[in-house]
Formats: C-alpha cells, sequence, structure tokens
C-alpha cells in the first residue's frame, strides 16, 4: 500500500534539502534514511514538490562543470555565429570550455531543430581555397599528391576524401597540370610496400644468396639467374579480378586479369 506524503514530511524535505548550484538535490539518500523511504519515492516527491513551486526549479546551465552541463540560449547563440564562421569544433569548444565531441554532438541538434541549417561552404569551395590548393599541393616523381596531410591542416574545413575529390576535378579542368603515371604507384606506396617487403623477405633473401648458375659450353652459352623485388596489387571490380606487377622502382612488368570465380577455384 502506498504511503501518503504528511504534511510534516513536505516540510521537512523543504527545510533540508542541500541543493547544488543547479539546484539539483544532493542529499536525497540522507533525506530518505530520516523519513524511512525509498529513495525512489523521495526522488518522485521532489519532482512534484518543483512542480508545485515548494522547491527551485533545475538549471543545469549553471553548471560549474562543463561535463554535463546544458547548453545555455547564449552558448547556442555563439556556437551557431562561430559555426557560420567556419571556425572549427575545437575552436568553439575552447570558447566555451567544452570538449570538440561535445560541440559536435551540439551542431548535430541545433541542425536537427532547424536551429542551424546547413552550411554550404562545407559542400562548396571557395576561390581561397581552391588557390591553397593550387599553391600548396606537392608531387611524387611519378606525379602523385604526396603532402595530403598538410592540404589538410591548411584547408580545415574539408575532409581529405573532399581534398582528394576537389584535386581530381582541378586536374580535369587543368587547373592543375601535374598528372599522375597510372602506369607506376606512388612512391609513397612504394615505400610503404618495400617496408612491408624487407620485413617479410629480407631475411630470408639474406639466408639464401643468389647463386650465379653460369655453364660454360663450346659456343660460350651463358646462362644467370637473378632474383629481383616484385610488388604485386590485386583489384578486384565486379567480377573480374585485376592482378599487376611492379618492379621496386615502380616499373610496371604484367597485369594479369581473369574472372573472380575462376580466380577463387584456383586458389582451392
Amino acid at each position: 500500500m502506498v504511503k501518503n506524503w504528511t504534511t510534516k514530511e513536505i516540510a521537512y524535505i523543504k527545510k533540508h534539502a542541500l541543493l547544488a548550484e543547479t539546484n539539483a538535490v544532493l542529499n536525497v539518500d540522507q533525506l530518505a534514511k530520516k523519513l524511512s523511504r525509498p529513495i525512489k519515492s523521495v526522488e518522485m516527491k521532489i519532482y512534484k514538490m518543483r512542480k508545485d513551486g515548494l522547491l527551485p526549479k533545475t538549471d543545469y546551465t549553471k553548471s560549474f562543470e562543463a561535463a554535463g552541463r546544458r547548453f545555455s540560449p547564449d552558448e547556442d547563440k555563439r556556437i551557431i555565429a562561430m559555426y557560420r564562421q567556419n571556425e572549427t569544433y575545437k575552436d568553439i569548444g575552447e570558447s566555451l570550455g567544452r570538449s570538440e565531441q561535445s560541440i559536435s554532438g551540439r551542431i548535430f541538434t541545433l541542425k536537427k531543430n532547424g536551429k542551424i541549417k546547413r552550411n554550404n561552404s562545407q559542400k562548396n569551395w571557395s576561390e581561397k581555397e581552391i588557390q591553397l590548393v593550387i599553391e600548396n599541393i606537392q608531387f611524387d616523381e611519378n606525379g602523385f599528391v604526396s603532402n595530403y596531410p598538410e592540404l589538410t591542416r591548411l584547408i580545415v574545413n574539408k575532409r581529405l576524401t573532399q581534398i582528394q575529390h576537389k584535386v581530381y576535378s582541378l586536374r580535369k579542368e587543368n587547373l592543375i597540370t601535374v598528372q599522375a603515371d597510372r602506369s607506376k604507384t606512388s612512391i609513397r606506396s612504394k615505400k610503404a610496400m618495400d617496408r612491408f617487403n624487407c620485413a617479410r623477405f629480407g631475411k630470408r633473401m639474406e639466408e639464401q644468396p643468389v647463386k650465379d648458375n653460369s655453364v660454360q659450353t663450346s659456343v660460350k652459352v651463358e646462362t644467370q639467374s637473378k632474383m629481383i623485388q616484385v610488388i604485386m596489387t590485386t583489384t578486384i571490380a565486379g567480377d573480374e579480378k585485376t592482378t599487376s606487377f611492379f618492379t621496386s622502382e615502380g616499373e610496371l612488368l604484367a597485369v594479369k586479369q581473369e574472372p573472380t570465380s575462376f580466380a577463387d577455384e584456383e586458389g582451392q
């Protein structure tokens, strides 16, 4: 049977409730113990007392700690203004004493509520941003872009994939004239593959030195065997598997194409 609250009990809560800066009651467990009631029952009574005006309503915007603190209208205004000025989430967070993740979540909520309209500058490129790409882009000896990390730092409002797509379109428009040599791989990729091959095969190659298998005959025919390092890349598109073989210098040696079903049977 539910026990009704007495006027004396209500008065006791009103007098002895310890309020935080947000008006949240800090000593619910002590109140429950003193009144010999379950904590949940006391929490529900405090909620009803707030609705009846017997206790002040909670205001989490007054919290001293940023974590868990609700965003105030003034904070929302600043977020919206800085977002429209293309400030980064990190900079917005630092100005409000909040984390980058917290700002990201708040901006998502503001967009969902229609308070922030989608910023076209996130999709569209300004003349200044395009000029930054053209002036700062660098290429390796095979024409591949070698400084994407630097470009993403320069153009803070764009992701890596957006910059890659923009470079592709600028090449098509001949605003970037250096074209990648697709018969080769990028120097960066080749170095990464070299490190992988050295780590995987280097020791084995040292243990099995190359032998000179020359054979002398009366007509002076000479045969030599030489071990070379080959880089193999595999691409599967639809039902076709393409295997390309490169030298360690990036020169294309051979290309093998076959149906994926045949390749699967061969591997079994």
